[in-house]
Formats: C-alpha cells, sequence, structure tokens
C-alpha cells in the first residue's frame, strides 16, 4: 500500500490526489498521441511510496481508463482499424497474460532494477533511432507469421511492464505492415485497453493494486484519453508525429539524466 507522507506539502490530504490526477491527464494524453505515459506515471507511484510491484499494477487501472475513453471516441469518428485489432488481439492477449503472470511472480527488489534498467535502455533508443517507428515500408505488407510472433514479445512486455510499449506498436503497424500513421495510432490504443483487461485480472487476483489510488489517476487518465483522441482527430498525422517526437527527447533526457 503507499506510504502516508509524513511532511511538507505531500502531508496536504488534497495533493496527492491532485498530484495523481493531474499526472494522469498527462499521462492519458501522451499514451493516446504517442506512449510514454507511463514513464510519467511509474516514477511518480514509486516516488509516492509504493512498492515496484504494487505501482506496476496499479497503473494499470489508469491504462485501461484511459484506453476505453480514448479507443470509444476513434470508433464514434470511423478512425479505429478493427480488423487490424481483431487480428493482433489474439496473440497480444496470450502474451499480455504471460507478462503479467510473470509480474505478479517477480519480487519487488528484482522489479526495480528492471523498470530502471528497461527505461533507460528505451530512452537510448528512443533518442538515437526515432526514425525506426514512423518509416513505413515502400508496400503495404499482410500479416504474417513474424508479425504474430511479434505481437506476442509486446504483449509479453506490455503485460509485464507496459512503459513505452506504444512504441513497438506504432513501429509493428507503421514501419513493419505499412499502415498509416493515425490508423496505427488508434489500432495501438484499442489494443492496449484490450488486453490491459485481462492483464488487471491478474493484477487484482495476486492483491498488487493500490485502488484508492488507481481510481485518482483512472479520472485523470480518463480525460486524457479523450482529450487526447480529440486533439488526434481534428489535427492529424502532423500531431502525432511531433509528438513522438518531443517525448523521445524529453523522456530519453529525462531518463538518461
Amino acid at each position: 500500500m503507499l506510504a502516508s507522507p509524513t511532511g511538507g506539502f505531500l502531508a496536504d490530504p488534497y495533493v496527492v490526489p491532485t498530484l495523481l490526477v493531474l499526472a494522469g491527464v498527462l499521462a492519458g494524453v501522451l499514451n493516446t498521441l504517442a506512449g510514454g505515459g507511463s514513464f510519467v506515471i511509474l516514477p511518480l507511484l514509486i516516488g509516492l511510496g509504493l512498492p515496484p510491484g504494487v505501482a506496476n499494477a496499479t497503473s494499470r487501472i489508469g491504462v485501461l481508463a484511459h484506453g476505453s475513453a480514448a479507443a470509444l471516441t476513434f470508433a464514434r469518428d470511423r478512425a479505429l482499424h478493427t480488423g487490424l485489432v481483431a487480428r493482433m488481439a489474439p496473440p497480444m492477449c496470450a502474451g499480455a497474460l504471460l507478462g503479467a503472470w510473470l509480474a505478479t511472480r517477480t519480487s519487488d527488489a528484482l522489479l526495480r532494477p528492471i523498470i530502471g534498467g528497461v527505461l533507460v535502455a528505451w530512452a537510448l533508443f528512443l533518442v538515437f533511432r526515432p526514425g525506426g517507428m514512423t518509416t513505413p515500408p515502400p508496400e503495404p505488407r499482410p500479416p504474417g507469421t513474424a508479425t504474430y510472433a511479434l505481437a506476442l514479445l509486446i504483449g509479453v512486455y506490455g503485460g509485464f511492464l507496459q512503459a513505452g510499449v506504444g512504441f513497438p506498436l506504432i513501429a509493428l503497424f507503421v514501419s513493419h505492415l505499412g499502415h498509416d500513421l493515425l490508423r496505427a495510432n488508434a489500432a495501438k490504443v484499442a489494443l492496449v485497453f484490450v488486453y490491459t483487461l485481462l492483464v488487471v485480472a491478474v493484477f487484482a487476483a495476486a492483491g498488487q493494486i493500490d485502488w484508492p489510488r488507481a481510481g485518482q489517476l483512472a479520472i485523470g487518465m480518463t480525460f486524457g484519453g479523450w482529450l487526447g483522441a480529440r486533439m488526434q482527430i481534428r489535427a492529424g498525422a502532423p500531431l502525432v508525429r511531433w509528438t513522438i517526437v518531443v517525448m523521445v527527447a524529453v523522456s530519453g533526457a529525462s531518463l538518461l539524466v
């Protein structure tokens, strides 16, 4: 459970919930437009006193709330590639269940350096290879065995940690299959929502979710998911592309520092 702040401005009972709601709004917008919202949420939850395993599990409620709001908004505006989501969902869900089960069996002493190492590795990749996500092949490709294998692996990672999972999904849909950036981004949001439904059940059964903090995050991330989807629909691909660039720079620099 969350350690209660004992001094400073965190002692005010309204400060921590307000921080989590505001961080949830920011993370929801970022997750919808690009990815990397967990780079904001995980360090905040751990810094507020949650053990790494509980922080990892608790953040999924916000991800679920964000995904429902964003995916519904995309679907209403006919921006969601439902066929792509349907094809990719089975391997991703299978992988996510395995990843979440592994996360519940990993001790906090081991999970903490894993989280730190993975985030730094993401920072290095995103800083030095940002174009690898959004450069499509000359011709679109139909999904094949390699595509489903990659989806399975991405699902394992998403179930285990979640942070930055949107980046390899965008790369899979755009640079591997050749889909346009807007529809790829909407499909990414929907797929994360689908497998998170299963992942939340695994973490809840393991008793690793701090429900009060999860609820505060969910409030912010619901609004952030809706807002991010509306921003994408109105502004189009340039906004998504520039958000990815900014997230690459900010996340990479902050994590490396």
